[in-house]
């Protein structure tokens, strides 16, 4: 993301982007302003309920294509050359820095015990380290994928076993795991990323016989999964999530140019997901209306319906931040 969190670097010419990377992107925002919505405004009972907890599976797969894409944009934009790290780097740094940014505790700046909320390791922290860690392994040249493949081995093999260790850092804890209050975690998340860097080895991203190749591996992690021999364990988790993005990259990539026409606003909102990312979560949580956020405001009180009503009118309004941003850019 060029001023979104997952293009990782800018393409070098308009021939080798793939547009419906964008549209792919702008589908998982959509998909991402749905699912806080309805985490945040769903009645609490609403959400006991068996089709909301299966709804929920699906809404588990929207930060796993987030990864795979950046990991794809970055392997295909340094595909059979070498790119300078810095620039990337910079940006990934202040994709970090924004992800610390949303936690500080701008009300309570002087309470020692609010400023542990600051540590909070979210989506942001990851993709920011998971694009590192590709930078890492681009250094490596033609091993680079080799490295790529060691470090994905190590971050969701090692998954179970980081769910008990401590430095007793807490900057440094909220990284291993989910058990201090982070809402992501290294393991296994970065996975995705690297797993998107190296699925661009098997496909170039076009219609052809090896996009039906990934299609493939995905629906054989998708399905064969249920069936495996570590059944609901850390593996599955991760491997089964990335079967349905690799099938659900491959339908996009399909189709993409064939409704372009009619997707110019999604593939905008992929284009600005940093800043659709920030804004809507601003929208719902931080700004008042009128003397308080919408998070409390409205609370988890809400029929389907109604939350339905509020996602359709939270998305253009931050879509409109995101073409405004591309308007100040042109200029």
């Amino acid at each position: 993301m060029a001023h979104n969190f997952v293009n990782l670097s800018r393409m070098t010419s308009a021939a080798r982007r793939l547009e419906w990377l964008d549209l792919f992107r702008g589908l998982a925002v959509l998909g991402m302003v749905w699912t806080h919505a309805a985490n945040t405004f769903l009645d609490s009972r609403l959400q006991e309920t068996s089709w909301y907890r299966e709804m929920s599976y699906y809404h588990g797969l929207i930060a796993p294509a987030f990864f795979w894409i950046a990991g794809f944009v970055r392997a295909h934009v340094t595909a059979g050359k070498t790119k300078p790290a810095w620039p990337a780097m910079k940006r990934l740094l202040m994709v970090l820095l924004i992800g610390y940014l949303m936690h500080v505790p701008w009300q309570t700046l002087f309470d020692a015990k609010s400023w542990r909320a600051a540590c909070t390791v979210n989506v942001l922290h990851c993709l920011a380290i998971s694009g590192m860690l590709m930078l890492l392994a681009e250094r490596f040249g033609r091993w680079r994928d080799v490295i790529a493949a060691v470090l994905l081995v190590f971050f969701v093999g090692l998954q179970t076993s980081a769910e008990s260790w401590r430095t007793g850092v807490l900057f440094i804890d909220q990284y291993f795991n989910r058990n201090q209050g982070s809402f992501f975690a290294l393991f296994p998340w970065v996975g995705f990323g690297l797993a998107g860097f190296l699925t661009r080895r098997l496909w170039n991203g076009g219609t052809n016989g090896r996009a039906v190749l990934v299609w493939v591996l995905g629906a054989l992690l998708a399905f064969v999964q249920p069936n495996s021999p570590w059944p609901g364990g850390a593996p599955e988790f991760f491997l089964e999530r990335l079967g349905w993005v690799m099938m659900a990259a491959v339908l996009v990539a399909g189709v993409g140019n064939r409704i372009s026409q009619v997707t110019g606003w999604l593939r905008l909102a992929g284009r600005e997901s940093l800043l659709l990312y920030v804004v809507h979560l601003m929208l719902i949580h931080a700004v008042p209306m009128p003397r308080q956020p919408l998070q409390h405001l409205i609370g988890m009180t809400q029929p389907v319906w109604s939350v339905v009503l509020i996602f359709a009118a939270l998305f253009p309004a931050t879509l409109a931040f995101g073409w405004l941003n591309e308007r100040r850019k042109a200029r």
